[in-house]
């Protein structure tokens, strides 16, 4: 069980949800507007094997969603011609997946999208905030992309019922 944060950490965690949540509106609205139009989970899946190759399962692992969903979604990134499965890795089940250069051209044109935008909304943070941010927000991503999210819970059973 992780350690319990301090109260500084907490406080910061209640501001990263917050501003999560609305940043995550406006990154689905961009992507979507891209040309062509990506998904969250397939940007994120395309950043997540642009920093190495790696198999399926542990691209479902780094983006937070399920064994079949990360088939559908690697199935629909190599049908788009953006990703390639590779040579079998340790387990010869599991290949190596790989952007193609259509891949690394529309991860590129994302970021670039994506950073014009939300950088328009800074365009007032003074210049060591904005770094001292751009450093924090690495460390964020690192600490999500490298854990699991949390399971989510089962769905409500039936209720009880009337007598």
């Amino acid at each position: 069980m992780p350690p319990k944060p301090k109260p500084h950490a907490r406080q910061a965690g209640s501001a990263l949800a917050a501003t999560a949540l609305l940043t995550s509106r406006w990154v689905e609205r961009l992507l979507a507007s891209h040309d062509p139009p990506v998904t969250v989970a397939q940007y994120l899946a395309l950043r997540a094997i642009a920093a190495e190759p790696l198999s399926a399962a542990e691209l479902a692992r780094r983006t937070g969603v399920s064994g079949p969903a990360v088939s559908q979604l690697v199935s629909t990134l190599e049908s788009a011609g953006l990703v390639s499965r590779g040579a079998p890795l340790a387990d010869p089940r599991t290949r190596e997946l790989s952007l193609k250069p259509a891949g690394k051209q529309v991860l590129q044109s994302a970021d670039e999208l994506l950073g014009e935008r939300l950088g328009e909304l800074l365009v007032d943070l003074p210049r060591p905030e904005a770094d001292a941010l751009a450093r924090s927000l690495e460390r964020v991503d690192a600490a999500l992309s490298g854990t699991a999210p949390p399971r989510r819970p089962k769905p409500p059973g039936p209720g009880p019922r009337p007598r």
